[in-house]
């Protein structure tokens, strides 16, 4: 759902329900319920109510952040609308929107960069702690304009509690929890602190989870991966493992620290973050050769499976200032910096394979200008730039070094029916590897949008919105050759790569009052030149790299080809009950996306399927309660060769009781239940999917205060 700021009826009741965020007005004897709309800083640098947003916009915050928060951002917003999970076990776990991930979806931390290697690889983490965030928000379909080319597919925008954003109303507040989850044994404990005085504010947190091998219903193969593996030739039997997915432990460490000043004709502050996280990846193992001397004449070679764990290590530090009437042309200026210090060592066991470096910062500079007449509008200037490093067996990147800078305008007509929007961005990016027989690549790109928001009567809006985007090639499309064990795969890039472009269409219908309140939206985009890895058999490898070694692992190579991508979402609440102490409602959420290869007249892979779900809430005194259910249908549009998945349906519950102390000081003690039928389910979206399925049956117990 749609999340939404409550009227102050909440105090009253002395608690905020999970997601209840609708107020009822009194109108003679009828009643009529008002939607009040999020309040979201990323779609647009001037526009803050997503009913007058030409761009389908969700947000996950307050209470039911906290119900949803997971050890991953991908878990974390599997289930918004048009939003999944890569999921490489609980480790690692990055969105995918609409069947976009990797370098078309931007993940951001407080408007800029998060400065890890995620996009590279889907068992790589997102460095960001999701328990640590204030909101999340999504824009779903092309935010290139604002962000560059690589959020063709949209962006996540994690806004945390680390940089204050206002002045603090007490010298000091804060949250604690403490927590213990069943299915994988998961400890969790952490504290978040804020306070200040005057112009004064400051920021102070830190977390741990410690938690063992999940639990999962049945094998960690699928059905269909063990048929597969019979057939091959020379096939060894191995003993499978059941009820529980082997090297899927997970240890964080987390915390930061910041301050702002506040003035009369602005703001600045600062930040400091560690994420440090130590977790397995399931479904993986290198076999190594063992050489041993014995009587010094006789040689014999052992064969070993390790498995695959990653040590990640990242530092962030983070700078705000904004200007209010800094000339007479704006109405004011933001700044945004932030560099970021990020290394992994990928550990065979207790060795060390391969080290991922990336060092990078990224600016923007935007100012809001004067209406000029009914024209507001806003431009803005990008710069971003990073060193990047691969060293080890699995170095499938070579080093490089890239830059990106980018202008970008957006202006908006107002009209009394509504309002016009459009805009432009240009940008340029820069690829340089390293290594000197290898040559650099340089790609300009343009973008623009045009789009409306138009009301229709007192409870309804209509959107549209048309874009062009271009996205330069990554640095793994143009430059990878050799073994990526995280996606079962050998790659292989193409220095001769161009722009990708698309033509993409969304139209949103929101009602914003009544008894139903939610939103719907279809999409579509045409690309020409999308680059996608394409699978390639024995014939065609011989053909044209001849012998090639590549460790039993099926070869990609990076192509480009038009492609197709389509479908829509549903996100609804029905609104039953709204009193003072007591309140009820229902949400229904329904997505499908379908991608096709133009070129080939193929699926594309790891497209979600078609998923519908609900939840009923009910609050009354101290007491929340839900239930809630989500079918996933299995995946019939397959790729070539991509195994089947079946369908799943997951259902869970929750309560919550809260303790009202005092006036300031609030505990909440909270169950938390998921998959209780305790089903097999594999995410389509996953590359790991017929190895790692998602947890079991599991219940979380807690505790959170906050004062």
């Amino acid at each position: 759902m749609r999340r939404i700021k409550r009227l102050t009826i909440t105090s009253a009741v002395g608690f905020a329900p999970f997601g209840l965020l609708f107020a009822q007005e009194e109108s003679g004897s009828s009643s009529s319920f008002v939607e009040l709309a999020p309040h979201v800083v990323t779609a647009s640098p001037f526009v803050t109510n997503v009913d007058e947003l030409v761009v389908p916009v969700s947000e996950l915050a307050g209470e039911e952040l906290d119900r949803k928060a997971v050890s991953n951002l991908g878990a974390t917003l599997d289930g918004e609308p048009g939003v999944h999970s890569t999921y490489f076990g609980p480790g690692a776990g990055r969105p995918v929107i609409r069947g976009f991930d990797g370098d078309r979806v931007r993940i951001l931390n407080q408007g800029t960069d998060s400065h890890d290697v995620s996009q590279t690889s889907p068992d790589h983490a997102v460095g960001i702690e999701p328990l640590f965030a204030h909101d999340i928000e999504v824009v779903r379909g092309p935010a290139s304009l604002l962000y560059g080319n690589a959020a063709i597919g949209g962006v996540v925008n994690v806004i945390g509690k680390e940089l204050p954003i206002e002045r603090a109303q007490v010298p000091i507040s804060g949250e604690i929890e403490v927590s213990y989850g069943s299915v994988a044994d998961e400890k969790s404990a952490g504290v978040a602190l804020e306070g200040g005085q005057g112009d004064i504010a400051w920021s102070l947190g830190y977390f741990e989870r410690s938690s063992g091998d999940i639990e999962i219903p049945g094998y960690a193969e699928s059905a269909y991966q063990m048929e597969a593996e019979e057939e091959e030739e020379n096939h060894e039997e191995e003993e499978e493992v059941f009820g529980v997915l082997e090297n899927s432990f997970v240890d964080t460490r987390s915390g930061y620290v910041g301050m702002t000043w506040f003035g009369d004709s602005g703001s600045f502050g600062f930040s400091f973050s560690k994420y440090d996280t130590d977790y397995g990846v399931p479904g993986h193992s290198h076999e190594h050769e063992h050489e041993e001397e014995e009587d010094h004449d006789e040689e014999e070679e052992e064969h070993a499976e390790e498995s695959v764990s990653i040590d990640l290590d990242q530092s962030r530090f983070a700078l705000r200032g904004e200007l209010i009437d800094p000339v007479d042309f704006f109405e004011s200026v933001e700044l945004n910096f932030s560099y970021g210090e990020y290394q992994h060592k990928e550990l065979e066991g207790d060795e060390v394979g391969t080290v991922f470096d990336r060092d990078g910062f990224e600016l923007r500079l935007t100012g809001v200008h004067r209406p000029l007449g009914d024209l507001t509008g806003a431009i803005g200037f990008q710069l971003k730039g990073e060193s990047f490093s691969a060293v080890g067996e699995e170095a499938f990147i070579p080093a490089n070094d890239s830059t990106q800078y980018g202008l970008f305008a957006v202006e908006r007509l107002n009209r009394e029916w509504g309002a016009w929007e459009f805009g432009g961005r240009i940008e340029n990016v820069d690829v340089d590897p390293v290594d000197s027989a290898l040559s650099g690549k340089s790609f300009t790109t343009g973008n623009a949008s045009a789009g409306f928001v138009r009301k229709v009567g007192e409870s309804a809006v209509f959107a549209t919105n048309l874009t062009y985007t271009e996205r330069a090639p990554s640095a793994s499309e143009l430059y990878a050759f050799g073994p990526h064990v995280g996606t079962q795969s050998y790659e292989i890039g193409d220095s001769s790569l161009g722009l990708e472009s698309s033509v993409n269409l969304d139209m949103s219908y929101r009602l914003v009052a009544g008894k139903v309140t939610g939103e719907f939206t279809v999409f579509y985009s045409d690309f020409s030149d999308y680059i996608y890895m394409r699978y390639l058999d024995e014939d065609t490898i011989a053909s044209l790299y001849g012998e090639l070694d590549t460790d039993g692992l099926d070869l990609f190579q990076a192509t480009p080809a038009d492609a197709k991508f389509y479908g829509y979402e549903l996100d609804l609440r029905y609104h039953i009950v709204d009193e003072i102490d007591r309140a009820m409602h229902i949400d229904v959420m329904l997505d499908q996306t379908r991608a096709t290869n133009e070129r080939f007249d193929t699926n594309m892979p790891r497209i979600p399927t078609r998923r519908i779900g609900a939840r009923y809430e009910y609050a009354s005194g101290p007491w929340v309660a839900g239930i809630e259910g989500r079918y996933h249908e299995a995946a019939s549009h397959l790729a070539p060769n991509e195994l089947p998945t079946d369908s799943y349906f997951l259902w869970g519950a929750d309560l919550l009781y809260r303790i009202q102390t005092t006036d300031s000081v609030t505990v909440d003690l909270f169950a938390i239940g998921s998959n209780l039928g305790d089903e097999e389910a594999r995410a389509h979206t996953s590359y790991l999917k017929d190895l790692a399925p998602m947890p079991g049956r599991s219940v979380k117990l807690g505790v959170r205060t906050r004062f």
